[in-house]
């Protein structure tokens, strides 16, 4: 193992997420959750809610990495039309078992590698859900799925992910870290046992938060929000967000001119390596930082 690549631990492989408890049918036709409240999902569905224009229930949604449905089953549940794409053939055939267990006819589940999308495939989508993904594919692979669901969606892609904080590689301009899949050698089918992990690919790429900003206008969103509200509840421990866990939330609309000072539009910031970190501990080194940026920018 290389010195530059992190590997995992158990925490790091669940996320806090609980992404497959999965929706069994209840009483008086309601519909169970696990008894851990699911504050990621709430956040996600509350972002794509808050950034479509149009009500939900008229929405086309992609869920990429969908597990045993349980995201895919949320938005279908009010009125959206829903993709739930998932590698693994075992999640598939739990996420089809329970939407056919609540009746659920408004989402498809399908099995492929996200990698494999395109317009062609799959068609296009009101919003994209990648959420818990984009840390398991290589620079290469993130830096071209960001391309494709580009292309792919109307409105919005939200991508819940992890970030370096400490980069010691570089992808084309993109900082971030490896990070350790799976042992090397590991085979096909160790590796499709393992759901918290790669499909495939033994190293994943962790972009920081700068160079994940900055590609995401590079693939042409035309602003990109980081979402805090509503919270996601740590590991269990209310009010804690990992340091190294976002939500970004990135639209896809026409570039507004700027009237008033037309100079400004035709810049192109990026935003450099060592900002947008919550790993600041030094309130002198992270004012020189951000003073840096803005003698960048103007």
């Amino acid at each position: 193992m290389s010195q530059n690549e992190n590997k995992p631990s158990e925490n790091t492989r669940q996320n806090g997420n609980r992404s497959s408890d999965a929706p069994l049918p209840g009483s008086a036709g309601t519909v169970e959750i696990s008894s851990v409240p699911h504050t990621r999902l709430r956040r996600l569905l509350q972002a794509t809610s808050d950034m479509m224009v149009k009500p939900l229930s008229q929405c086309r949604i992609l869920d990429l990495g969908c597990l045993e449905g349980l995201f895919s089953l949320e938005f279908a549940l009010h009125g959206c039309e829903v993709v739930g794409l998932e590698f693994r053939e075992h999640n598939v055939a739990k996420a089809r078992a329970r939407a056919s267990a609540i009746n659920c006819r408004n989402v498809e589940f399908v099995q492929d590698n996200a990698c494999n999308i395109s317009v062609e495939k799959y068609g296009k989508f009101d919003a994209i859900i990648c959420s818990g993904l984009l840390y398991h594919l290589t620079a290469a692979d993130a830096v071209n799925l960001i391309k494709k669901m580009y292309e792919m969606t109307e409105r919005t892609v939200i991508i819940d992910t992890h970030v370096s904080l400490a980069p010691t590689n570089n992808f084309n301009g993109y900082a971030g870290h490896l990070f350790r899949e799976h042992e090397d050698g590991a085979s096909k089918e160790e590796k499709l046992k393992v759901s918290w992990a790669s499909a495939d690919n033994e190293t994943s790429f962790w972009f920081t938060r700068p160079s994940l900003v900055n590609l995401l206008v590079d693939a042409g969103f035309s602003s990109v929000h980081e979402c805090f509200a509503p919270a996601h509840i740590n590991y269990g421990k209310p009010g804690l967000e990992a340091p190294d866990r976002c939500t970004f939330v990135a639209i896809k609309a026409t570039n507004v001119e700027v009237h008033t000072t037309p100079s400004v539009n035709a810049l192109k910031e990026r935003w450099p390596e060592g900002t947008l970190s919550y790993a600041l501990d030094n309130p002198v080194r992270a004012r020189g930082l951000f003073k840096s940026v803005l003698r960048k920018l103007f």
